[in-house]
């Protein structure tokens, strides 16, 4: 009774003899046969032996691996011969796979925190039988040992450190802070503080991150996004009590912004905002609520990023064209405050701002071509600063006659603390800013992390990530450190340069520390303009114009969040732009909540394969049945839905195939709450009212738990919940069958409580053609209510005259002397699956 497959050969092949006038090939054992064994074939109550020695000695789970690809030798009709390998499936031990599973399930209890903790205090951390819930590994490590080890991976790593690795960290721990020391001035700028609390935050918080960051490459310090949100953010949030000055200049209507008035109590603000940013990520680390950046999604902070790049961007061209622009987060205040102030322009800052930007630009496409000229990128900007230092200090005709800016004095020295200057008053203000910033923040920085872990072949937790990152931002808000992350240029030319452990974020710090102890007396004749290169050179790329257009390609919906993100950013605010931009994710996931996919479902002729309509061209319906797929969990908010589409679809059909029995495939429903538990029990009793019976097939486990607590069960019969399609299927024609024959006898009676046990469903002759079914191969079945002699014969010679490659065949045995053939087929011409033209010609 065995079933073997092999593959197709040639009927004509001159090893293969049959035996016999009357062949009914029934079933074929290839299990055991080699060289000098046949193989037994069984069929009409008579024994055939074959010779297959045109066949590669091999066992029948070789002839059934078609994923694997092996030389082929062909007998000249068209027809492969294979060489195949074999592979097996093994199982795991019983003991292994008790394990796996206990370990499984508590992964899965420790997904849902508030679930684990209930568990532990109903249970505590042992099973009721005193037995550990699962076995631990063996482990020497105290558990406070091991706890500082987890959440200071300074202890770990500092261990793992070689000579190599020491070397490499130093080398690009000195590259990044050569590059961090004009961006960090540069991103101060941006958030409207002085240019020495940029190079603060590019201290302090890369010191901490370095002791408790898992990621060895991640550049910690103020990026360009996070300083744009705390400006927008903080913009006249100081009150008339802290800047009396600036409410008595006019406020707004003086064309001056706080911070240039009041720059002492704007950066207050700024630190405070800092601290409640790093204690938002301390929290959310603990509770795990990592999820919420889930809420942006890629179209929206890559239309947010755009936006607000081209923000930054008309923000520093201030320093490029040599006059005082008011700064705006509006796109259009901003165009016009450079239009009307074009009579104050500096044609000496705009020629040289734009020979420094050209240059920046040019050595970084440089640097990225050329592998000899990588170490270019990073020190483009330190270069540049040295340059612009040079000239201005050599040539003063620049400053003196021309008007150019430069800097001006920099504070030098241990950088102050600021833990006197927080109230608590200001939370409330900050509280917005901070938000966008730990949202923001946290997703860059996250995705940095993940992409250079995965490229190395380390992991990171993001609940660990995010503690570290909170704790940068805590720490470095005591010494005048506004909101920091990770930047995606300096991470990127951390790991270039050799970066192996968070020595490299060590040694950062330290070039920076030594940098504002010594050394910031050499950049009183910096340049604003070469300040405002550096922020163009960095943001030009981040305006992602080529991203929109894939996301018309791929999804509209997707092309849409994009637009008003990026839109919202330019034109309402960058807050409020990242707002509607998230209010509308979330209107859309909502939407296609309630409005979940209903799959209509019908068979492959041939099989008991039942597939999405849309999916598989080749299908067919059954007389007077109608089978539909639920996409998704069943909840208050999307229950109706689904009960209005049923009855619209079914009423649709009803003078083409009248609907008498309703299956309905509940695979993707993995949960249902106490809403939809009714409006299942609406679902049934409308139907029946109609005199269409309603089938569920494959009910989850969770699922079945809630119809039983709800009685549900017992009100829809345990005769029609069913384990897959077909049986629900086989059930509906039985039931069908009784019914007719109890009509037909005149006998009254409940139709739900027939004994249909007794009527058998054969099969008819039905041939089905598949191209979704196998990646490669099209799939055609053929069954047979009767098994015919000499069939395969007739049937692979179609194939071949049709110019098909047989890749595999199976013949299976069916109830009542039928049989079931599967054939694997290719086109000879394209070498691929069968055309339409080609199915049709074979059907």
């Amino acid at each position: 009774r065995a079933v073997g497959s092999t593959r197709a050969g040639e009927p004509a092949c001159a090893s293969l003899q049959f035996a016999g006038a009357q062949l009914r090939a029934r079933s074929v054992d290839l299990e055991r046969h080699d060289p000098n064994s046949a193989a037994a074939m069984a069929g009409g109550g008579m024994a055939v032996v074959a010779q297959l020695s045109c066949m590669e000695p091999a066992s029948a789970r070789d002839l059934r691996s078609p994923a694997r690809k092996s030389p082929k030798e062909s007998d000249g009709s068209g027809f492969n011969m294979p060489r195949p390998q074999s592979v097996e499936i093994a199982s795991l031990s019983e003991a292994k796979t008790i394990e796996q599973s206990e370990i499984l399930a508590e992964r899965f209890i420790a997904s849902k925190p508030l679930k684990a903790y209930a568990k532990v205090c109903s249970k505590g951390s042992e099973k009721a039988d005193g037995e550990p819930r699962r076995r631990k590994r063996k482990d020497d490590v105290h558990p406070l040992r091991r706890l500082v080890l987890n959440k200071v991976p300074f202890f770990t790593w500092i261990r793992a450190c070689d000579c190599r690795s020491v070397r490499s960290d130093i080398i690009a721990g000195i590259t990044v802070g050569v590059m961090v020391i004009p961006q960090s001035m540069s991103y101060a700028a941006i958030a409207g503080l002085p240019y020495i609390n940029g190079m603060y935050s590019a201290c302090i918080p890369t010191l901490v991150y370095a002791f408790f960051g898992q990621s060895r490459q991640l550049a910690v310090g103020p990026v360009a996004m996070v300083s744009l949100l705390v400006e927008a953010g903080l913009r006249g949030q100081l009150s008339q009590e802290d800047c009396p000055e600036w409410y008595a200049m006019g406020g707004e209507a003086s064309g001056r912004a706080q911070y240039q008035v009041c720059p002492e109590q704007y950066v207050n603000l700024a630190c405070l905002t800092a601290a409640v940013v790093g204690i938002m990520q301390v929290v959310g680390s603990i509770l795990r609520l990592g999820f919420l950046v889930s809420f942006l999604g890629h179209p929206v902070t890559s239309g947010f990023t755009s936006g607000a790049a081209i923000i930054i961007g008309l923000s520093q061209l201030k320093y490029m064209l040599g006059y005082e622009i008011p700064k705006s987060q509006f796109i259009h205040d901003t165009v016009g405050n450079i239009i009307k102030g074009l009579g104050g322009f500096n044609y000496m800052s705009f020629i040289l701002g734009s020979i420094f930007l050209l240059y920046l630009v040019v050595n970084k496409k440089l640097s990225q071509r050329y592998k000899r000229l990588k170490m270019l990128g990073p020190m483009g900007p330190l270069v540049s600063c040295l340059v612009g230092i040079l000239m201005m200090f050599a040539i003063p005709q620049l400053s003196n006659d021309f008007h150019v800016k430069h800097v001006g004095k920099i504070p030098s020295g241990i950088m102050p603390m600021s833990l006197g200057a927080f109230r608590t008053g200001d939370i409330a203000k900050v509280l917005p800013t901070s938000l966008s910033s730990f949202l923001i923040g946290y997703m860059e920085s996250i995705a940095i992390g993940k992409n250079l872990a995965s490229k190395h072949g380390y992991d990171i937790d993001a609940g660990q990530e995010m503690l570290a990152l909170g704790l940068s931002n805590v720490v470095g808000s005591l010494f005048s450190c506004y909101p920091v992350t990770g930047s995606f240029s300096r991470s990127a030319v951390n790991n270039s340069t050799g970066a192996m452990t968070q020595l490299s974020g060590l040694v950062t710090a330290i070039v920076m520390f030594a940098t504002l102890m010594f050394l910031t007396p050499l950049f009183f004749y910096l340049p604003k303009f070469v300040l405002a290169a550096v922020v163009l050179n960095s943001v030009i790329p981040l305006v992602a114009l080529g991203e929109a257009m894939h996301l018309w390609r791929v999804k509209r919906n997707d092309f849409l969040l994009w637009v008003v993100a990026f839109l919202g950013t330019l034109f309402l605010g960058v807050l409020e732009g990242i707002l509607v931009a998230v209010s509308l994710s979330l209107i859309i996931v909502i939407y296609e909540s309630v409005r979940p996919q209903l799959t209509i479902l019908w068979r492959i002729p041939g099989t008991t394969i039942y597939r999405n309509m849309k999916q598989e061209s080749s299908g067919s319906f059954i007389p007077n049945i109608f089978i539909c797929r639920i996409g998704s969990s069943l909840y208050f908010a999307n229950a109706q839905y689904v009960k209005d589409m049923l009855l619209a679809y079914v009423t649709d059909v009803e003078d083409v195939n009248l609907t008498e029995y309703l299956v309905l495939e509940m695979t993707p429903v993995i949960s249902m709450d106490s809403t939809a538990c009714h409006v299942i029990h609406d679902i049934v009793s409308d139907f029946r009212s109609r005199g269409i019976e309603v089938g569920f097939a494959m009910i989850g486990n969770r699922v079945d738990k809630t119809m039983g607590k709800a009685k549900l069960k017992d009100f829809i019969g345990e005769q029609w919940l069913f384990p897959n399609v077909h049986e629900a299927v086989v059930h509906c024609l039985r039931h069908q069958y009784a019914k007719n024959q109890m009509i037909e006898c005149g006998t009254e009676g409940a139709t739900d409580e027939l004994d249909v046990t007794n009527i058998n469903v054969g099969f008819s002759n039905e041939v089905g053609f598949s191209n979704d079914m196998h990646g490669e191969d099209t799939t055609v079945f053929i069954t047979l209510s009767h098994d015919v002699p000499m069939i395969m014969s007739e049937v692979t010679a179609i194939f071949k005259k049709s110019q098909l490659n047989i890749i595999r065949a199976q013949i299976e045995p069916l109830v009542d002397d039928g049989a079931k053939h599967i054939y694997y087929l290719r086109s000879i011409k394209s070498g691929t699956k069968l055309s339409e033209t080609e199915i049709t010609l074979v059907r």
